[in-house]
């Protein structure tokens, strides 16, 4: 996808000081209380998918940086959805052993970290007596801005129904907590406990966010609305406030202040329907709309296993083209126009147009899952099966590049290429043999109406950017050839449920919106 958002914030080692302590503390607490600690969680929530919701941002500090929400009571809806999508895998089945949307995973996730607790003073802690009195079922983790050099601190805010139980339960909790980790302190504000590395802080941000919480910052809820409907899980960064936070180049540097125009805010959620699971992303930031035709991949063959399509791809790279070579000079240095300069009069193509014209008003990968056998892969003649590579454009454009392209290979090998081309009333098509290229060149298929892609998939002809893989089409290949390889029983087994997978993509208002959606057979 060209010109498409990306990119994250460098990484920079925490410092010597009490990053580890900060974690410790969330760790801890989330282990014994809501089940975010790594083993605990994970036998319960292998998928870490019982969470949902913004709001616990109530209790959070406007000028957070990050956060992620968790709700261990989603809506009925979400839940019962969640647990029969999930209940489609054996190992979740097993493992977790919930069919009951009413189950209170609260209290699973206790008890699974009581049983890995080493401490006696942790055994000695009851869930009915200790924790059920007060625990709500909205949490969050949040980053806050901390001094300039100094990396952001990390809180938790918790739903209490009862401040005094609260009291007594946090502090019982601190007493099974490692040495290190006994310093941590607690607040109040509304119905949360605010917990954070020291009292002072703890203290301070439930003040913050009295006077002012993330969930009344404005550009907050417009990402969150972004989104659509919320799911079962709820994330949300600033992009800008982090790079300022974490990157090791000082802000005000280019490459900082363009990443920071470019991408401002990220959000997330992920929400289930009883045969799928989806994952939104809303990206805010400097990404132009651009006025894209129909993606053509709802008009492949039905028998597509795997496809990916840009409708739109020249005009993408035009209006981001300034924005690229700015990056490519931050990257490469000034230099890297000598380079495209060089590389034109070598090539005989020129940059950015022929490039323009080959992404066109849409390209377009696909393979085709007939002829896709384990005999035409292994003798590695690509004639056996079908795939290949359409541009939609001026044909007589992307002819005159592809002889520039084919001047660039000498006459022998030129004989010998592994592909056809054919001309098509809209553009070329290079494929593997020509049966596929004629296909491929008429486009009058029916993917588009195929349950497998609708499965994934939603308004696809309206979509900038569309990837679907069909694994249903191949999935006794792979699984036989899992199984030659050695793969475990138990691998297959889990494979066996899946149906299909699809990315969609385009640009609405303000926002970069991506799906990514997994589904499953009934």
């Amino acid at each position: 996808m060209v010109g498409g958002p990306g990119g994250q914030p460098p990484y920079r080692e925490p410092s010597a000081k009490s990053r580890g302590v900060k974690a410790a503390i969330i760790a801890t607490v989330l282990a014994l209380v809501v089940g975010g600690g790594a083993f605990a969680f994970y036998k319960l929530d292998p998928f870490n998918l019982f969470t949902a919701g913004p709001q616990a941002a109530e209790a959070l500090p406007a000028n957070a940086i990050f956060y992620v929400g968790v709700d261990l009571e989603p809506s009925a809806e979400q839940k019962v959805a969640a647990l029969r999508f999930l209940n489609h895998f054996p190992a979740f089945r097993e493992e977790v052993q919930i069919d009951d949307e009413n189950a209170d995973v609260r209290r699973r996730v206790f008890e699974e970290a009581a049983e890995d607790a080493e401490d006696p003073a942790c055994a000695a802690i009851s869930y009915d007596a200790d924790i059920a009195p007060w625990i709500g079922g909205k949490f969050g983790v949040a980053g806050v801005a901390g001094p300039p050099g100094t990396e952001p601190d990390v809180m938790l805010a918790m739903e209490v129904t009862d401040r005094d139980a609260a009291s007594v339960g946090l502090e019982k909790l601190r007493s099974c907590s490692d040495e290190s980790e006994k310093d941590y302190g607690f607040a109040f504000t509304g119905d949360y406990a605010v917990l954070a590395e020291t009292q002072a802080l703890a203290e301070q941000f439930a003040a913050s966010a009295d006077d002012a919480s993330l969930a009344d910052d404005d550009d907050f809820n417009a990402d969150m609305e972004s989104l659509g409907d919320l799911g079962v899980a709820t994330m949300w960064v600033d992009i800008a406030g982090s790079i300022d936070a974490f990157a090791p180049v000082a802000p005000g540097s280019d490459e900082m202040d363009f990443l920071k125009t470019a991408y401002q805010r990220g959000a997330a959620t992920i929400r289930f329907s009883s045969d799928s699971l989806e994952v939104v992303t809303a990206i805010y930031g400097d990404t132009p709309s651009i006025d894209h035709g129909d993606n053509q991949i709802v008009d492949l063959p039905e028998s597509t296993v795997f496809a990916m399509s840009e409708a739109g791809g020249g005009e993408r790279l035009d209006a981001s083209w300034d924005d690229i070579m700015s990056a490519a000079k931050e990257e490469a240095g000034a230099d890297i126009e000598t380079q495209i300069s060089q590389f034109e009069a070598e090539t005989g193509l020129a940059l950015p147009e022929d490039l323009s014209t080959l992404l066109g008003d849409n390209i377009m990968v696909a393979v085709d899952s007939e002829g896709l056998t384990a005999a035409a892969i292994e003798a590695e003649d690509p004639s056996l099966f079908n795939a290949g590579v359409r541009f939609t454009t001026d044909p007589a454009a992307l002819n005159a590049i592809y002889d520039k392209v084919l001047a660039l290979v000498d006459a022998d090998a030129q004989q010998s290429l592994p592909f056809v081309k054919r001309d098509a009333d809209d553009g070329i098509v290079i494929a593997t043999n020509d049966g596929y290229a004629e296909r491929l060149a008429d486009l009058d298929g029916g993917l588009g109406d195929s349950g497998e892609f609708q499965s994934v998939t939603d308004d696809a002809a309206g979509k900038e950017f569309v990837l679907f893989f069909n694994w249903d089409s191949v999935e006794e290949q792979i699984l036989q050839a899992a199984e030659n390889t050695g793969a475990p029983p138990d691998v297959i087994e889990n494979l066996e449920p899946l149906r299909a997978f699809g990315i969609t993509a385009d640009v609405e208002g303000d926002y970069w919106i991506s799906t990514y959606r997994l589904s499953v057979n009934d």
